[in-house]
């Protein structure tokens, strides 16, 4: 009885511990309003409910849609790199409590991240991404990780690319 008992709590506090550092799902919408039929949404998944294999789902309007499973070197880059994104410097509050913006351009591309994670869900959101933000410390982690997305769906952005 004991057993079972001590074995209820570790599988428990295990599940727990591991659960919070994960995501449930992300999703990472890109697009012009200015160019028509510019916007690509991806989203990652898991293939089954409680299954640990992910699936990347790719919908625009130029590419024809498609799906695939992410391999365990994808996925694990790219949860890395989304564990390690601190949104507190992505965004500048300004002295009188108003957002600021750092960057401007014209005709830029938007591009927001969904990440679910905890039974939460958390949008960010930048304009003009571009290669050099790679360079930018407040914008490259957010760079980092919309590549490594961008890389496993094999969509190409010749914004983004080196």
């Amino acid at each position: 009885m004991n057993i079972k008992v001590l074995f209820l709590v570790y599988f428990t506090f295990y599940n727990y511990c591991f659960s919070q550092n994960k995501f449930e799902k992300l999703e990472l919408n890109h697009s012009n309003s200015i160019i028509i039929g510019s916007h690509v949404k991806i989203t990652i998944e898991p293939v089954k409910i409680g299954k640990q294999r992910m699936k990347i789902a790719v919908e625009s309007k130029k590419k024809n849609n498609y799906s695939r499973n992410l391999s365990k070197k994808e996925y694990a880059a790219i949860e890395e790199a989304v564990l390690k994104f601190n949104p507190k410097i992505l965004y500048i509050i300004s002295d009188n409590g108003k957002d600021t913006l750092t960057t401007n351009c014209i005709d830029g591309y938007s591009t927001d991240m969904t990440i679910f994670k905890n039974n939460k869900k958390e949008t960010y959101f930048i304009n003009c991404l571009s290669k050099m933000d790679n360079y930018k410390k407040k914008r490259k982690d957010f760079w980092y990780v919309a590549k490594l997305i961008f890389e496993a769906g094999n969509v190409r952005l010749k914004e983004l690319e080196d």
